[in-house]
């Protein structure tokens, strides 16, 4: 069988080796060009797993560390592989498109190689002694995006975002630890987890829930640990926010699917997690809507989504998650096109005060669709993929919580309402307009053209990935 996992950060690890090495000017052409090369590895092994009918296997290498028998062990199952498609395109697309002002360009680049190994690393670990290792590479090296590459108030809003992620790192190492010691023959190998966590008293579960809850819950993020989100956002690049957003807040997504898979004792604290998930989705849509700065708006509008998504978690059912993990495909791809737009926006004409954008269509004609195209595509209108997640996500809700658990699509429809309000006030009317633009490049077309497409397909042939999701 070929060992895509183990091509993937090998080809990522010589990307990042290479971009380093090369000059100023070349960093950017040699990094795309490395993720590119993942992004087809990607393409192989899902035309493969087509071929075979089957997207769950293994690879196994030599031990890491012999005694407590850690090994270099990745895996792909759906959920898994759905992440790794969907951070792969996110990942090539923030290096083509992402940096319109083209500074710094060794230091990004470098660091979003750096980024995509460590996600893909994440989302195909095998066991979560090597899931905490890329836990804490990928939030080192967004750290540094945010703390180097920022705008004024970046090391403020850096130092912020490190805070909480060093608690949720020690809440993770915590519950690993305490895994370790509590499974009957003292392993970090997730399946053997998910089977035989049973065995662990239920005191000792509720402790080890909690802790993974918690460090999983800072990164989605969901109210009340949300805050460190939209100042990272404000502060940082477009390529970091791309990154945040788009792949960072799905590490918290798939670490609390595993949760759930994980822990028993999960199945009896769904109702008050939908509760907390439900209300976060509704407070955040409400503070969404007294904000005035286009990229603290997608920011909270993911807080939105991903609170959404773990109502669907919670539900834990065949819909539920087989919805979740749909949710973050289409949010990754959808919070990453918004982001490159308000970039492009900020980029263009200086500013992203939504009461001082006026007629952005009259200067910045795929700018104002793209970004309108994501609004619909965020507010799940059909033929995209968020349409398919959120019929799944609400199917599994409704189908565990019974008619409540749709009430967190009333958060969704404000969403939509509000984002249609900014698209009509700033973008699409003309009787004034804003003017001295700067214009922006190909790459941020290709870009704007990369991601809208990948929306498209995932919604229009959703069956490419769910078909896999059978067996769950």
């Amino acid at each position: 069988m070929a060992q895509f996992i183990g091509i993937l950060l090998v080809l990522l690890s010589f990307g990042i080796v290479a971009t380093i090495f090369s000059s100023e000017r070349m960093s950017k052409t040699v990094a795309s060009a490395f993720s590119l090369l993942a992004l087809v590895v990607v393409a192989a092994a899902f035309f493969y797993m087509l071929q075979t009918g089957s997207v769950n296997y293994t690879e196994n290498y030599s031990y890491y560390i012999t005694q407590p028998s850690i090994s270099f062990g990745f895996q792909f199952s759906p959920i898994s592989f759905v992440l790794v498609l969907m951070t792969s395109i996110v990942s090539f697309v923030t290096l083509l498109s992402g940096n319109m002002e083209n500074e710094n360009r060794k230091t990004s680049s470098m660091l979003i190689l750096l980024f995509e190994l460590a996600a893909i690393g994440l989302f195909t670990s095998g066991n979560l002694f090597l899931l905490f290792i890329f836990w804490d590479v990928g939030v080192i090296s967004l750290f540094f995006m945010i703390y180097l590459l920022g705008s004024s108030n970046r090391r403020r809003a850096a130092v912020k975002f490190l805070i909480y992620e060093l608690f949720a790192s020690l809440a993770l190492l915590f519950a690993i630890m305490l895994v370790y010691f509590y499974t009957p023959l003292h392993s970090f190998d997730i399946q053997y987890i998910i089977s035989n966590a049973g065995l662990i008293s239920l005191p000792v579960q509720a402790l080890i829930f909690s802790s993974f809850f918690i460090a999983f819950l800072i990164n989605m993020p969901v109210f009340p640990v949300h805050l460190w989100l939209p100042d990272a956002h404000t502060e940082a690049s477009t390529q970091g926010s791309m990154l945040l957003s788009g792949i960072l807040t799905k590490f918290g997504g798939y670490g609390m699917i595993l949760t759930f898979f994980m822990m028993p004792i999960a199945a009896h604290l769904e109702v008050p997690i939908a509760i907390l998930a439900g209300f976060s989705a509704i407070y955040s849509v409400f503070v969404l809507m007294t904000q005035h700065d286009i990229k603290r708006i997608i920011a909270y509008s993911t807080i939105v989504e991903m609170s959404i998504i773990l109502v669907a978690i919670a539900s834990f059912n065949q819909f539920g998650i087989s919805g979740a993990a749909y949710g973050m495909l289409a949010h990754g791809l959808t919070i990453a096109m918004l982001f490159l737009a308000a970039g492009s926006i900020g980029h263009m004409f200086a500013e992203r005060d939504i009461r001082n954008l006026r007629g952005v269509v009259r200067n910045a004609l795929s700018t104002s669709y793209t970004f309108l195209a994501g609004v619909f595509a965020t507010t799940g209108v059909p033929l995209t993929a968020a349409f398919v997640a959120d019929a799944l996500i609400f199917m599994g809700a409704i189908k565990t919580f019974s008619i409540y658990g749709a009430i967190p699509l009333a958060a969704l429809l404000l969403l939509g309402a509000f984002l249609y309000y900014v698209v009509n006030k700033s973008m699409l009317s003309t009787r004034e307009y804003s003017r001295n633009p700067r214009f922006i490049s190909r790459s941020q077309k290709a870009g704007y053209a990369i991601l809208l497409s990948s929306i498209f397909i995932f919604g229009v042939l959703p069956f490419l990935l769910l078909n896999f999701f059978s067996n769950i």
